[in-house]
This record gives C-alpha cells, structure tokens and sequence, in this order.
C-alpha cells in the first residue's frame, strides 16, 4: 500500500492507495474506501498547472471546492452556519456513490453556491468560509 498526500484545487487530502489487479486500486481518503478502474495511465506527474481561483472571493475567505465531477443531493449548511473542522457541509454523489464533503477549517459559511440536483464539475466552488 501506498500513501499520498494530495492537492487538489487547493485542499489537500491524505490518501492510501492499494493495487489489487493490474487495472484495479483500492484508494482510501479520509476512512472512506473506493475502488477504481484505471483503463489506461495518461499522466505521470502535472506540474505548473495554474489552480482555478474565483475573482469573486476575497483572500481571508476559505473556499470548498468539488474534487471530482458529479450531482450535489443534499446540502447541509446555510450561510451563517457555523462549522467545524471536518464537519459535513454537503452531499456529492460521484460515480454512484455518495461522498462526504467536509469543511477544511472551523469557520462560518458564507455562502453556498450550488443548490440540491445541481451538476458539479472538478474544481467548481461549493461554499465559501470566513
């Protein structure tokens, strides 16, 4: 098994990676376990990428952003809210399963920019903090 740390749109995950078939891997981030298929490796390393950053947030405010694409189910937050780090702020259901998305800090919400049904893309903000 091997452990990555990852940044991702600038949030950063913890993630362990077991290879169980030539094209399958166990991946765990945060105690949750998917299995993935790789068809075929495009990309070894991507560096000097530019990270996606909305002109529309100030640089005290923290943002939430989807790490993988798919359909917001349920939001959990309102602005106002106040949350915990690791608290769930909403439900993403990616690749038919449904994902935790977790505040990366203690803070209060500011705003939430998707709404429940929405289609998500990699990157997009989902809420932001201060």
């Amino acid at each position: 098994m091997k452990k990555f740390k990852v940044t991702l749109s600038g949030n950063v995950y913890y993630a362990e990676v077991e290879k169980v078939s030539n094209a399958l891997y166990k991946v765990k981030v945060d105690d949750k376990v998917v299995e993935v298929e790789v068809e075929e490796e495009v990309i070894k390393s991507v560096k000097g990428v530019p990270s996606y950053r909305p002109e529309s947030v100030d640089l005290g405010q923290k943002v939430v952003k989807a790490m993988l694409p798919g359909t917001i189910i349920k939001i959990l937050v309102s602005p106002g809210d106040e949350v915990k780090a690791g608290e769930t702020l909403l439900i993403l259901e990616a690749m038919k399963m449904e994902n935790e998305i977790v505040s990366p800090s203690s803070g209060k919400v500011k705003e939430v920019r998707v709404s429940e049904g929405q289609r998500v893309e990699t990157g997009d903000v989902l809420v932001v903090l201060e």
